[in-house]
């Protein structure tokens, strides 16, 4: 997985960006929000990480207010994640459009590990289309890419995540020591490895539930997926692992 992460950090400095939005065109409209976090809210989940072994904790997602990035603004999203005592923190960046919801990548920091080679090769998505809309049963959208470009022409895609609405179905949570059941789709995160272009390729998944009017109630999947589709940094020293997150609480003023 190391060299796939080595091409995931190759692409930081270049500025031959694609943007998704600029994708849809006249995207259908609807009235309803599986999305309608806004400053002031605050999402807590129950989480297991299964490892060699499996750990307990909490994941609690606040959003604390704007930002601008490179001219886009961005809600601010502060993740306390608790485990076996130990507290880590980590913000993220997401915006809201007619077209769905996507998160500002951020790869702060991992410049020094771009060959040379590779630099005036190589174009990358700076954020993940976490969602698309208006959401529908098989809908299927692109969520982040890395290609390789010939002449600025892409020619190969060593990295490519893609979603898909899998079915819709009831979810039966627990709230404030309460079961409840919820209608939810149920979306697939599909990432796609490729290091050669005749070589096999590696895929690994993640799958999100989403309702109206809350937002995902539950995650599921590879830790480094979702990392990837939620804006988290690529951490090449963290080992996998696989990540259940189930919603216990939230309030959205």
């Amino acid at each position: 997985m190391k060299k796939m992460f080595y091409l995931v950090t190759a692409g930081i400095l270049l500025l031959n960006i694609s943007c998704k939005d600029d994708t849809i065109i006249n995207p259908p409209q609807n009235n309803k929000d599986y999305f309608p976090a806004k400053v002031g809210s605050k999402f807590t989940y129950n989480l297991v990480v299964d490892t060699n072994y499996s750990l307990s904790g909490v994941r609690i997602s606040d959003v604390t207010n704007t930002s601008t990035i490179s001219g886009t603004e961005y809600f601010v999203q502060v993740d306390s994640v608790i485990i076996e005592r130990t507290l880590s923190l980590d913000t993220t960046y997401f915006r809201k459009s007619n077209s769905g919801v996507f998160y500002y990548t951020d790869t702060t920091g991992l410049g020094d590990l771009i060959p040379d080679s590779l630099r005036n090769v190589l174009r990358i998505d700076i954020e993940s289309r976490l969602l698309f809309f208006p959401l529908q049963l098989n809908q299927t959208w692109p969520v982040y890419q890395i290609d390789i470009t010939v002449g600025g022409v892409p020619v190969f895609s060593p990295l490519k995540t893609s979603a898909r609405v899998l079915e819709a179905l009831q979810l039966t949570l627990v709230r404030r020591d309460t079961q409840y059941t919820i209608d939810v789709y149920k979306i697939e995160y599909k990432l796609e490895v490729q290091l050669d272009p005749q070589g096999s390729v590696e895929r690994f998944f993640a799958y999100g539930y989403v309702a109206e009017n809350i937002g995902f109630v539950k995650w599921e999947g590879e830790a480094f997926v979702l990392s990837l589709i939620r804006g988290g940094r690529i951490d090449l020293s963290s080992a996998s692992g696989y990540v259940t997150e189930e919603l216990r609480n939230y309030f959205i003023p």
